[in-house]
């Protein structure tokens, strides 16, 4: 009995011809493209679904040292923008 989940080139093939008699040559193209593309989408949202956790966690590595990641981002700003002193020459 084969596994479920193991299709070899045989099975493909005939599933392939069951969509395209279905379907039909001219359809074919534009469900791929429309497949391709919430493909694409569904990576793009995970993507920034994991930008989005991984921001949220440096906020809360941030806050539970004490500082802000506003305060951070002033603090380096003020540093650059900052004459040097005489204690720096």
């Amino acid at each position: 009995m084969p596994k479920i989940g193991s299709l070899g080139i045989a099975e493909l093939l005939i599933i392939l011809v069951v969509v395209l008699l279905i379907f039909g040559p001219r359809r074919l193209p534009e469900m791929a493209k429309g497949l391709g593309q919430s493909v694409r989408e569904f990576r793009r949202g995970l993507r920034d679904m994991r930008k989005d956790i991984d921001d949220e966690g440096a906020d809360d590595k941030a806050q539970a040292a004490g500082v802000s990641t506003a305060a951070t981002a002033e603090g380096e700003k003020a540093q650059k923008s900052a004459p040097p002193s005489a204690d720096d020459a």
